[in-house]
C-alpha cells in the first residue's frame, strides 16, 4: 500500500484545477460510448451502481447516462472545477469531491468502478485501486485505462523529437508496461480478467508537430495511413494504452462475506 503524501495531493489538485480551467482532459469524444460498452451493462441498468473516479469533466457519466438510463451513476474527483463542468453535462448523476485513496462510500458499494486514463496520475496508485476493491460489490466489475510507457507514438516522439510523453499535464504522469500495470491491480487483490489494446477506437494519436498547431495535409494522409494499415497491427504490448477488466481477488470477496455477516 503506498504512502499519501498530503502536500503532494494538495500540490496536484492545484495543478489540475488550473489544467481544468484550460483544457478538457479527456479521450477523443467518439470514444466514450465504446467505454461504455465495454462495461456490458444489463437490463438498462436498473438497480445497479457505477462509479466513475477521478471523473473529471463528466465525458464518461454523460454516455453513461444516454446508454444505461436507469443505472445510478457517481462521480468523484478532487477538482472543483472538473465538477462544475461535469455538473453542466450530466443529469442524473450524484457526484462527490473527495481523494481517492478515501473514497467516501461504503464497502461493497459499486456493480461497476472506472478509472479511465487517471490512475497514472496517482501518487500512490496502488492505495488506490485498494479503494477501487473496497467498495466494488464481490460480484462487481472494475474497468481501468492507463498507459504503456512503451507505446509505438511514444518511441516515435523519441525518435523523431528526443522528447518523452507526460500528456500535457505538468510531468504529473507515471506510464508503465503491461505486467507492471498487472502487479499493482495483483498487489491490491484485484484478479485481472481480461486485457486489450487501446490505440483509439477513431483515431491513433501518431503526429507530427506542427508550428501553427494546425493539421497539415501530410499529417491526414499520414494518419489515413495509420489507422488503415498500421494500427490493427500493432501488439498489445506496444498499444499506446491498456484495457484492464479487474475483479475482486477470491481472498477480498471471502473478507467482505464475513463482515457482512457480522454486521
Amino acid at each position: 500500500m503506498g504512502k499519501i503524501d498530503a502536500t503532494e495531493e494538495t500540490r496536484r489538485m492545484a495543478i489540475y484545477n488550473q489544467l481544468h480551467q484550460h483544457d478538457q482532459l479527456r479521450f477523443p469524444l467518439e470514444d466514450y460510448p465504446t467505454f461504455a460498452k465495454w462495461l456490458n451493462i444489463p437490463r438498462n441498468g436498473k438497480g445497479l451502481r457505477l462509479l466513475d473516479i477521478a471523473c473529471g469533466q463528466g465525458f464518461f457519466l454523460e454516455a453513461v447516462e444516454r446508454s444505461a438510463l436507469e443505472l445510478e451513476s457517481h462521480g468523484l474527483d478532487f477538482s472543483e472545477v472538473a465538477l462544475d463542468f461535469t455538473r453542466k453535462r450530466v443529469s442524473r448523476t450524484k457526484l462527490a469531491k473527495g481523494s481517492v485513496y478515501a473514497l467516501p462510500y461504503d464497502d461493497a458499494h459499486f456493480d461497476y468502478c472506472v478509472s479511465l486514463g487517471s490512475l497514472e496520475h496517482f501518487d500512490a496508485p496502488g492505495r488506490a485501486m485498494d479503494e477501487v476493491r473496497r467498495v466494488l460489490k464481490p460480484t462487481g466489475k472494475a474497468l481501468v485505462i492507463v498507459p504503456n510507457q512503451f507505446y509505438l507514438g511514444n518511441i516515435w516522439r523519441a525518435f523523431a523529437y528526443g522528447e518523452g510523453e507526460d500528456q500535457g499535464q505538468e510531468g504529473v504522469t507515471t506510464a508503465k508496461t503491461i505486467n507492471e500495470w498487472t502487479q499493482v491491480f495483483l498487489e491490491s487483490q484485484l484478479d485481472v480478467t481480461g486485457v486489450q489494446g487501446y490505440n483509439g477506437e477513431d483515431h491513433i494519436a501518431w503526429y507530427f508537430k506542427r508550428p501553427d498547431g494546425k493539421l497539415n495535409e501530410t499529417e491526414r494522409g499520414w494518419r489515413l495511413f495509420l489507422d488503415t494499415f498500421i494500427k490493427p497491427a500493432i501488439p498489445l504490448n506496444l498499444s499506446q494504452c491498456f484495457v484492464f477488466s479487474l475483479r475482486r481477488q477470491p481472498e477480498a470477496i471471502e473478507t467482505i462475506a464475513r463482515k457482512q455477516y457480522m454486521k
